[in-house]
């Protein structure tokens, strides 16, 4: 089954052992390769629980078409590739294989990887579940290709994975990306920074296909910010997505190709430079390009907060807040409605009380009369 997600063409060849023979990399042989890096024993990855540890790719990986170099292998069966390290970092920015609670302190539990500037392994081998140990060892791996693409390939799966419990550590399959956002909040007369990561797009792969001698493929579809130049960007042809040239200054990362929504990594600087609006001018300047060209699109260094306040998860939080807003209009107006119904009342029962000759007050005797009640005008 192959399925668009705009940034990437997912393809899952389950039960397919000649898809196996193609995805799947013999890492020991590999490493033993000239010009091939890597580490098939590190001590923080192998006979711990609940760690990350650091690598730095050989060439640069689009994820998302933002150009990286630098990502997190942890032993929860994810990679993290976000720009800052935070204590949410299963929650989003993430290249999961299989996120789950992997305890690689039991037997024969390791995790090796390796580089050879094309291709970018990791292997969770053998790794075994904390709380479900009994059910066996996992072995599965991921490959980052030079041109984008990721691929998921599972060797051993013992159980069910949507059988696995996610009390302790969540349990996905899949990628996700964010972008990290600074707002400028009032609190107690004083404006202070408030730093959240607000998740625009995620891939899951459904838990029931993941299974022996399974392949998850991810193509890796053109996006707009990964154009470097406003000629490139301006003569893009994308299925999903309309790229235009936005002219940001040097201090807020220098001019990069973005799409009309501005839905990627550097959505504060699309903001911040009007990019909407300067999407209407279809003419590149060569001279300011030049000038301001940056070699890296990632967020520079000195506007990585050392913590966040907050992680908003796509469709889960956004949802929440938009229907308790709803809730509370729905509550406001309906209790206006109420009280301007029940002063309408009282005036038009005192109107009637103190004038009986009126239609009201012989409508009021009436019905005062029909109810045996005692009314006196």
């Amino acid at each position: 089954m192959q399925v668009d997600h705009q940034y990437y063409l997912m393809t899952i060849y389950s039960n397919r052992s000649e898809q196996m023979n193609n995805y799947w990399v013999d890492i020991d042989a590999m490493l033993k390769k000239p010009g091939v890096v890597g580490n098939a024993s590190h001590p923080l990855l192998s006979g711990t629980y609940r760690r990350a540890v650091g690598a730095k790719l050989t060439f640069k990986f689009p994820f998302y078409g933002h150009m990286m170099t630098n990502l997190t292998i942890a032993t929860g069966g994810f990679l993290y590739v976000g720009d800052q390290t935070h204590n949410w970092l299963a929650a989003t920015q993430y290249i999961a294989p299989l996120m789950a609670n992997f305890d690689t302190t039991l037997d024969g539990s390791s995790i090796v990887y390796a580089d050879d500037g094309e291709r970018f392994v990791v292997e969770w081998r053998k790794v075994q579940l904390r709380e479900q140990h009994q059910a066996g060892s996992f072995t599965f791996q991921t490959s980052l290709f030079k041109n984008g693409s990721i691929a998921f390939v599972y060797k051993n799966v013992p159980m069910n994975v949507s059988n696995i419990s996610d009390e302790q550590h969540p349990v996905k399959c899949g990628i996700s990306d964010a972008y990290l956002y600074h707002h400028m909040l009032m609190s107690h007369g004083t404006m202070s920074p408030k730093r959240v990561i607000y998740e625009y797009h995620r891939i899951e792969v459904p838990l029931e296909k993941v299974v022996p001698d399974t392949v998850v493929y991810l193509e890796a579809q053109p996006a707009c910010i990964q154009f470097a130049t406003c000629e490139a960007c301006s003569n893009a042809t994308l299925k999903h997505f309309t790229c235009s040239w936005c002219h940001a200054k040097k201090s807020h990362g220098g001019p990069f190709c973005t799409d009309q929504a501005g839905i990627h990594r550097r959505r504060q600087h699309w903001a911040e430079n009007n990019c909407k609006n300067q999407g209407k001018n279809m003419y590149c300047n060569a001279a300011t390009d030049e000038e301001e060209l940056e070699d890296d699109s990632s967020t520079p260094a000195s506007e990585r907060p050392s913590s966040l306040d907050d992680v908003i998860p796509l469709n889960k939080e956004r949802k929440t807040e938009k229907a308790k807003s709803r809730t509370d209009g729905g509550g406001y107006a309906a209790l206006v409605f109420i009280l301007g119904c029940s002063l309408c009342l009282v005036g038009w029962l005192a109107y009637a009380y103190y004038n009986p000759h009126t239609t009201s007050g012989q409508l009021l005797i009436k019905v005062c009369s029909g109810r045996s009640a005692e009314c006196r005008f």
